[in-house]
């Protein structure tokens, strides 16, 4: 999540600011592993991840995009998401 996702570390005002995307490299650089796990949910606790829908849920969004990182996980990370999440993020949220 840190390589792809280090930009969360900055913050939507942050970014939209941003002359050009070589900027991002430098306005992140001191965006560490632990920034980005306190910014989204990461590993496989269901929960982090209800928590972190839940705001969104209750505002009214009727969809959500959850994103895997690490092209050699896919097939654990389906297998975990159909049994384990998204029971979870119905069961806790409904839909």
């Amino acid at each position: 999540a840190h390589d792809q996702f280090r930009w969360f570390g900055g913050g939507w005002k942050v970014n939209s600011e941003l002359p050009h995307p070589d900027a991002f490299e430098a306005a992140t650089q001191f965006v560490t592993p632990d920034d980005i796990t306190a910014s989204i949910p990461c590993g496989d606790d269901p929960d982090d991840f209800v928590e972190a829908v839940r705001p969104y849920a209750d505002a009214g969004f009727t969809e959500i995009a959850l994103v895997q990182i690490g092209g050699e996980s896919q097939p654990a990370y389906l297998d975990w998401a159909e049994k384990t999440l998204l029971p979870a993020l119905h069961d806790s949220l409904g839909g």
